[in-house]
């Protein structure tokens, strides 16, 4: 008990108001950084130590399997027992559809599989084949089934243009047939054949801005009128809505349940620049713990290749300081800009790239330096960020008004991931579709006070970086001199075993691996 005593001295004021909540229905708004998994671990030993609600009467649901592994191990170093219900809705679901309904009443066993998305892709195209069905937008597959299932039109709807409503039907009997389930049927299923209410007395739910419609019918399914619900999240962190979160989830949970509310203001990850640079972008206040901190380093390249070659030079200096290269992260808005990245950073370090919103997660490499998108990188934290191509037309990706405030929301989660220093890096002549040969409006929102900028994208003639050379007493004979096939004649501006920087007339700097630069000296 003692221990137990010792953890709940250690919560804020704040904190220690939400964990030990008297009221029935709590939402909880907690900024990024501000220890809510500390207070559903707290929520726990108080419920349980004080207020004397056995484990089997608790229910836990989280995000990732990754943050519900986390709070199991916390758990248990205060209490020896398992909470029977705690992991992702989709695991809770499944476990609910195995222990709790006799699910042979509705034409399954209890040892059905579950198919992945890759799988279930495979079966509707086995079915397209084998019923030689008319379906359009095979790539979109998938998102059509989902769609004709919520009755949408995007391409859902076809009318009588296309097999879409058989495909759909013919899917459902395959699965019931073979026994299988994808991740919407264990939800699905899961409020279609539970009868009545769980025994569950309190339901605490994390991560809540990424909880979608359906699951939130499943958990008004499973608590009872005397069950507790106590919600936590940051809806500034909703950046899942085109597959699950909704913004205005917290709204309607608070409307629907008269919700009491609480907030968690106090960051304890990031400095006091960073923080600040986050409340610039989103408005609602965040308060830092920590210290002032360097400022944000905002620097522009001549194109993507330059930008990873100065991600080349900054890694080597964070490393020479001390930094280990798994507190490093490289982060970008699309998937196609870390292949440039990739291929410049391997020859150097050891690098992984984390894909995907759930499995990468569960293998991170700690000695590794990390590549990954925005949306990977919810979550997780590191203590040097890289946000690249900052361009406009990228970071917004669009200028439609309904993702705007989502791209904000994500530019937001990338700053955040940030606990000692953050760079952020645009391109004056970048080659990928989209993007605007300038920085984002969302480098206008952070303060001037809290950045410092640089340009790497030099703006002198030849003739200009002759005259600088021989101001610094450089003999005109020591200046080296290359060709290159596609820029003509340049300088060499720096050099070492491994790349070569040269400044060409009209193209301005460019940096090679010297093994494939295509310069020859002249």
């Amino acid at each position: 008990m003692d221990d137990i005593l010792k953890e709940f001295s250690r919560l804020n004021s704040f904190q220690k108001m939400a964990a030990n909540s008297e009221e029935k229905y709590v939402a909880l708004k907690a900024a990024v950084g501000s220890g809510k998994t500390t207070v559903i671990i707290n929520r726990v030993l108080y419920l349980h130590y004080i207020k004397k609600v056995p484990l089997d009467e608790m229910m836990i649901v989280t995000f990732t399997n990754k943050a519900a592994d986390e709070i199991k191990e916390r758990i248990k170093k205060y209490i020896s027992e398992d909470i029977n219900y705690i992991g992702t809705f989709h695991s809770i679901a499944a476990k609910i559809l195995r222990e709790k309904i006799r699910i042979e009443d509705f034409g399954y066993t209890k040892d059905f599989k579950i198919i992945s998305y890759q799988e279930a892709g495979d079966i509707l195209n086995r079915i397209i084949e084998e019923g030689k069905l008319k379906v359009k937008y095979k790539s979109k597959l998938q998102k059509r089934i989902e769609e004709f299932k919520n009755g949408n039109i995007l391409y859902g709807n076809m009318k009588n243009e296309d097999d879409i409503k058989k495909l759909y039907e013919m899917y459902g009997e395959v699965k019931k047939k073979e026994n299988l389930m994808d991740y919407d049927d264990l939800i699905i299923n899961c409020i279609e054949f539970l009868k009545e209410p769980l025994n569950i007395k309190h339901i605490i739910i994390d991560e809540f801005q990424d909880t979608d419609s359906m699951q939130y019918e499943l958990i008004k399914k499973i608590a009872s009128n005397t069950s507790s619900i106590f919600v936590v999240g940051d809806p500034n962190q909703t950046i899942y809505s085109f597959r699950t979160g909704s913004r205005d989830i917290f709204d309607r949970f608070i409307r629907d349940f008269d919700a009491c509310i609480y907030d968690l203001p106090i960051n304890y990850r990031s400095t006091k620049i960073i923080t600040e640079a986050a409340t610039a972008l989103i408005g609602d206040k965040i308060l830092s713990s920590g210290d002032e901190g360097e400022k944000i380093k905002i620097s522009c390249h001549y194109d993507a290749f330059n930008e990873a070659n100065y991600m080349l030079r900054r890694i080597k200096e964070l490393k020479e300081k001390g930094a280990r290269l798994g507190d490093i992260a490289i982060l970008y808005r699309r998937q196609m800009q870390g292949d440039v990245l990739y291929d410049v950073l391997s020859r150097e370090f050891e690098c992984e790239f984390l894909k995907g919103l759930e499995v990468d997660k569960e293998k991170i490499d700690n000695d590794k330096l990390k590549l990954l998108t925005l949306h990977s990188s919810k979550g997780l934290e590191f203590d040097h960020i890289f946000i690249v191509g900052v361009n406009e037309g990228n970071i917004p990706i669009a200028n439609k008004r309904d993702v705007e405030e989502e791209e904000l929301r994500l530019f937001f989660v990338g700053i955040t991931r940030a606990r000692k220093t953050i760079e952020l890096t645009y391109l004056k002549n970048p080659s990928y579709f989209g993007f605007k040969p300038y920085k984002s409006r969302y480098i206008s929102l952070i303060p001037k006070s809290l950045v410092i900028e640089e340009d790497y994208n030099s703006k002198y003639t030849l003739n200009e970086i002759y005259d600088m050379l021989r101001l610094e007493k450089v003999k005109k004979q020591e200046i080296k001199k290359v060709v290159h096939k596609k820029y003509g004649e340049g300088i060499v501006l720096f050099e070492d075993d491994n790349t070569i920087k040269v400044q060409f007339e009209g193209y301005g700097e460019k940096e090679f691996l010297k093994a494939f630069s295509l310069c020859e000296f002249i």
